[in-house]
């Protein structure tokens, strides 16, 4: 396990930062691409009867896209004003503001967990949250969960923050596990891990704005997590390359599909 270190005022400050920064997303997601891709996996797969929980859902890309697709599905997040602003879009979206570490609902209350972009952002607690999401499973449902790997493409990304960074005290910014440390967490707290595939979100290549595809040049967030971070023909094929020679060191993140037993 390492820590990324960041100058921000800490996760809490990042991420309100981060969902303030931001639009609420639409319902528009690439379902060939992360997170989009997984979800529908889990979406579509035979589970128990019962409601998904997207925990972690910031500004609602997978929640709004399922829910306005008449999936029972309910959002978590611990940043109160993101799950406000998508209320303000859309009344109807059920939401819940809380802590991953001690979720507010009863034990076997869902069918299905999508934590995208969620555990890694924990700075302890890491194997509680873990334990408390598969309390909240009903037995036989699916995890669906993403952690930002320890490894080369992340040790690089984060010597460019660091360079980029100005001088000042550094806060916790993400856990990095590798992807065996990963499935021992998981594996440990109640599940039986299913699969476990090596995954390129936001590749450090996709900084160069010369390698990103035109639509994206000039970076807009709200934009990039709903079409996926797209490339250039140049881009790709970097990129393409780099995970073909290279997967567990060139992904950013592992995605684990697991059951709960």
């Amino acid at each position: 396990m390492r820590i990324s270190y960041r100058a921000h005022g800490g996760s809490q400050d990042y991420w309100q930062r981060r969902w303030d920064g931001v639009a609420v997303d639409s319902g528009a997601i690439n379902l060939d691409r992360y997170p989009g891709r997984y979800a529908e996996a889990v979406i579509k797969a035979p589970r128990p009867d019962g409601p998904v929980l997207e925990a972690g859902c910031g500004a609602g890309r997978v929640l709004r896209h399922y829910h306005e697709r008449g999936v029972s599905i309910i959002g978590l997040d611990f940043i109160a004003s993101v799950l406000a602003a998508i209320k303000g879009e859309d009344p109807t979206v059920p939401m819940a503001a809380g802590d991953i570490t001690k979720l507010p609902f009863p034990d076997g209350s869902f069918s299905a967990v999508l934590a995208f972009g969620l555990y890694h952002g924990l700075e302890a607690h890491l194997e509680e949250a873990m334990a408390d999401t598969r309390r909240i499973l009903k037995p036989g449902g699916l995890l669906c969960a993403s952690m930002r790997l320890d490894n080369l493409q992340n040790r690089v990304t984060d010597n460019m923050a660091e360079r980029a960074m100005p001088e000042g005290p550094r806060r916790f910014h993400k856990l990095n596990l590798t992807s065996r440390e990963f499935r021992s967490l998981v594996g440990d707290t109640g599940f039986e891990v299913m699969a476990i595939e090596y995954v390129e979100n936001m590749s450090f290549l996709y900084k160069y704005a010369f390698l990103r595809h035109a639509s994206q040049r000039v970076f807009n967030e709200s934009a990039a997590r709903g079409q996926g971070y797209r490339f250039n023909l140049a881009g790709t094929i970097a990129q393409r390359t780099a995970m073909v020679m290279a997967p567990a060191q060139m992904a950013n993140l592992a995605v684990i599909t697991a059951r709960a037993v």
